[in-house]
Order: structure tokens, then sequence, then C-alpha cells
């Protein structure tokens, strides 16, 4: 995942994954774990290109699959999935748990078989008048 903040600090939180492991973007064999991938900060107008990468395994028929939050100081604004099964012909990813105090948009990514690729996240925190 690449994380742009608009107008906000975030924060990357409650890393987890089910299958797979997460790394150190352009070097697998760096594996990270998720303590090293919570506390992550993207701050405002910058992008955390790959701040999040995870792969399944080599030798093992798992894929990956996860979760993490992202927050702005305390305030939680989204959790985001990906489900990247070994030998599936599709991927898929969401986003749940979204704060209405924010606008999160996630772009690129392939839905089909093989690795899900950059998925990007955009947060704009809304102007309360």
């Amino acid at each position: 995942y690449t994380v742009i903040a608009d107008n906000c600090n975030l924060q990357v939180k409650n890393a987890q994954h089910s299958w797979g492991k997460f790394y150190q973007y352009d070097n697998k064999d760096h594996e990270l774990s998720p303590e090293e991938v919570n506390g992550q900060v993207v701050e405002i107008g910058q992008e955390g290109f790959n701040i999040v990468s995870s792969c399944g395994r080599s030798d093992a028929a798992s894929g990956t699959q996860g979760s993490f939050d992202l927050y702005d100081g305390s305030t939680k604004v989204v959790t985001l999935v990906w489900d990247c099964p070994w030998g599936s012909k599709s991927n898929s990813w969401s986003q749940t748990g979204q704060n209405s105090k924010y606008v999160v948009s996630v772009t690129g990514g392939s839905m089909n078989s093989g690795a899900i690729g950059v998925l990007t996240v955009e947060v704009i925190k809304k102007h309360v008048g």
C-alpha cells in the first residue's frame, strides 16, 4: 500500500496478517514484524510509498491476507483489508469502519490472479464549517 495524506498526519496501527509476511519494500527477504509496520507515519502533504508491503512466503502455498488501520492522531480513520490467495483466480481488498469525517479513496491493484500490486490510499479530512 502507498498512503497519501492530503491534509492530516496518518499513522499505521494494528497491522496483522493471517497468511504471508510483511517486508521492507523492494526486498522481500527483509521481513518486518507487525510491530515494525505499526507506527509508521505519513505527514500532511506527503506520500508514504509502499509503506505497507506484504507477500506470501516462499515454498508455501498460502498467498497473503491481512489488515491495518490508519489513524489521524487518536482518531481511527479506516481499516484496510486485503486477500491475495495463492492459486486463486481473484484477489480482493476493502476498506471498513471508515470514519465519516474523512474521505478515503483506494485505487490501483489487480483483482486477477497473481500479485495485487500497489494499492494507493488517499485520505482527506473533511473540514467542518
